[in-house]
Order: structure tokens, then sequence, then C-alpha cells
């Protein structure tokens, strides 16, 4: 991307010649996380190419994050490098890619990989802007943390902090860095099962939003984006939290509206997907009831190597396909004021009915998950901050389309973080 060179530039040359950058280091901070990640995904269909995709990788991710230089323009630098090691060696070559790692045509696993990304960033008042890599989370442009390495994005982003509660955003990018890739491509819509006429890209994506905070109780985001040549997409959400007497009544409704846009070269985009979940919570128990749905023509558009940014997080499908009606239910425990302090569980149960295969006449097929998560960060002592957490589902569906993704599987996830802090 020539400008975020360009702001690069800029930047360097000012630190150069500025002798005022007391707030460029002070307010600096390092950090290197190390990430144990274990990927199993047991395929129960027979007839698969390769009976499971697995992979057990070592992670090390080091950021270093510069502080402002004074001034009414403050400037300043992020850096992360990330390298990462295959600990099953070659016989990770038997099985399909998880995506912690690259794989080549030959489904050879890389043994190793790493990069080194850089953003450089300016602040006026509260305002900000960086430029260079992007970790955007938002409905609309999410970058999926779900691997060894978070997927990133290359662009410039503006963010408005002028008014109490209120932020409000304008970002461009143009190129994506997937999850198991060290090279930047081109952005493209997901053709997840043939959803739509091809998995077209598109020369950048831009998107407008506002996330404002009306109280304690309620928060709202509101965003507009474009993948330019392929869709549209709008999303108003809103969360509650409310004191009922019995518990805390806790709400998170989502509604996108996506369409086709420009010269369309996914061809015909057109639907609307709204979704609510709706849980009671009493001391350190949370009860929840979700409910979404699929209208249009098509499903609901995402990006490549990403997951759609509904309220239901299920590891093994999206739960997005076309004419789908989905119901949740999930039970949560937090160990809080306990001896366990630090632990957490989590279990679901999702059902989709009435599933329209684009390709194929019937519009009448079912996907279920029941999901497991158990996670334990430790409060205090020596190992202050380190994390455990297994993760399990187990994902059945009728589809029948030949090569489709999300096969019946029982897929299990294990990952143990630990982060030290330089400054």
């Amino acid at each position: 991307m020539k400008i975020s060179a360009l702001f690069l530039g800029i930047f360097a040359a000012v630190i150069l010649q500025t002798g005022h950058t007391n707030g460029f280091v002070d307010d600096s901070s390092v950090t290197l996380t190390t990430r144990n990640y274990f990927f199993n995904r047991d395929y129960q269909k027979s007839g698969e190419k390769y009976p499971a995709a697995r992979d057990w990788a070592q992670g090390f991710i080091l950021k270093a994050n510069s502080g402002y230089t004074p001034g009414i323009v403050g400037l300043g630098v992020d850096i992360q490098a990330f390298a990462g090691f295959n600990l099953l060696g070659d016989s990770s070559n038997n099985y399909a890619g998880s995506g912690l790692f690259p794989v080549n045509s030959k489904n050879e696993h890389a043994d190793q990989y790493g990069e080194i990304r850089w953003t450089a960033k300016a602040k006026v008042s509260k305002s900000t802007l960086h430029v260079g890599t992007l970790a955007p989370m938002f409905p609309v442009l999410f970058s999926s943390p779900a691997r060894l390495f978070q997927q990133n994005y290359e662009g410039a982003h503006l963010q408005f902090n002028e008014v109490n509660n209120l932020k409000v955003h304008a970002l461009y990018v143009d190129k994506v860095n997937q999850r198991d890739s060290t090279n930047y491509e081109r952005i493209r819509v997901a053709n997840t099962n043939k959803r739509f006429e091809t998995n077209a890209e598109s020369s950048g994506m831009h998107l407008l939003g506002a996330e404002y905070k009306v109280n304690d109780q309620i928060n709202t985001q509101f965003f507009y984006s474009e993948l330019h040549d392929v869709y549209q997409q709008n999303f108003i959400g809103v969360k509650t939290n409310h004191d009922i007497g019995i518990g805390h009544f806790l709400t998170d409704v989502r509604l996108f509206i996506s369409e086709d846009a420009g010269s369309a070269l996914a061809g015909n985009i057109e639907n609307q997907h709204l979704g609510g979940l709706f849980g009671l919570q009493r001391g350190n128990h949370t009860f929840s009831l979700g409910y979404m749905q699929s209208f249009g023509d098509t499903a609901m558009p995402t990006l490549t190597g990403t997951e759609p940014a509904v309220f239901l997080d299920c590891i093994s499908g999206d739960f997005s396909n076309k004419d789908e009606r989905v119901y949740s239910v999930r039970y949560d425990y937090e160990f809080k004021n306990t001896p366990l302090n630090g632990l957490k569980f989590m279990t679901r149960y999702n059902k989709g009915v009435d599933i329209d295969q684009t390709q194929i006449a019937d519009d009448n097929y079912k996907e279920r998950a029941l999901d497991f998560d158990l996670s334990y960060r430790i409060p205090s002592g020596k190992l202050e901050g380190l994390n455990i957490r297994a993760r399990h589902t187990r994902y059945r569906n009728d589809l029948t389309l030949v090569g489709q993704a999300f096969r019946p599987d029982d897929e299990t996830r294990l990952n143990i973080d630990y982060t030290w802090k330089f400054k």
C-alpha cells in the first residue's frame, strides 16, 4: 500500500528531527506472548481425503508499542513480530490443513514461518490515525483471532474520540494477511458452500461506523461497509445489561442488511440477518436463549478467512446459510469468589433448520452443534496471567454438497498462553 509507505517516511523524518521524544519512549510497552496451540478436527463422514485436520504449534508474538511524541500532533509506531513452529513435524502432512500453518499444493505443512508487521500512528487531542497493519474487530470487518496468529489487514483507520461515550470510525483496507500466511493478498468475499456465483476479489473495502455508550446499561453500534464492486453491508447492534432484582437481564441484538454493490462481481447478494441472545445472570450463573434467522435471496456475505460476527461463535460451523433459522441454548458458570477463581465454563447447544443450499433444489437441510469451553487464567502469583483453554464441539449436519465446508466432525482445541510484560 503506497500510502502506508509514504506515511512511514514522513513519520521517520519527523521523529529524527525532534528531540522531544519523552512521551514516545516513556509511554512505550513491550510484551512477548508464547502460545501453544493444538488443533484436531476429526471428520465423521466416510470418503474424506484426510481423516482429520490436525496441527500442533508453538507460537511467539512480540509487540512493541511506542507512546506519542509531544506536541499538537503526536507520532508513534507499533511493531509486531510473529514466529510459529510445527511440533508434529512431517506427520502433520497426513492431515488436512487446520489454518495454523501455511500448506502447499502437495499438502506439506510448513515447519516454521514468521513475519514482522508495523503500524505508524498519529494522535491529535483524543483522536488517532493508524496506517499500516490493522486488526479491526468490527461487525462488518472482523479480524479473526481463531488460530495461532490473528488475521490482519493493510490500510488506514481514523478514530474520533472527542465526544464522551462516542467513538466514530473511518477505515479503508485494500489487502489482507490471512491467519496461515505471511503474504498480503486481495480481499475476497467468502463463497462458503457456493453461496454466491464466485468468491470475487475486490480492490478494497471502506467502512464508516459509530459506537455509542448510552449509559452503563446500554451500548449501541452502527456501521456501514462496502467491499468495492462486490457488496455493501449495514449493521445495527444493541447490548444491554439491566438489574431486574432476581439478577441481571442481558441482551445482544444484531441486524445485518447486505446487498450487492457496483459491478456485483460475486453476482446477486441480498440478505437480512437478524439475531438475538437473551440471558439471565444470577451470581456466577448465566443462562441464555438465542435465535437467528436469515432472510433474502442469498446468505449473508462475509470475507474470506474470517467468521461472521454473529452472537454464535461455534468453532466448526457458521450457522449463516440462506434461509436458516437457528435456535441456541447456552449456560455459563464463572468460578469467581471461590477457591477456583479464574476458572470459567460454558456449554451450548445450537440447531439450524430450513437451510437452503443454493446449488440443490431441496431447502430443508439441518445442522447442530454441542459446544464445551473450559478456561483458567491464573489470577495471582508468579504465573499470574497464564491462560489455559480447552474447547470441544460435536458438529453434525445433513448437507450433501460435494466438497462442502463444515463437514460433520468432533473438534478439540487446546491453548496455553502466557505473556511477559517488559514495561
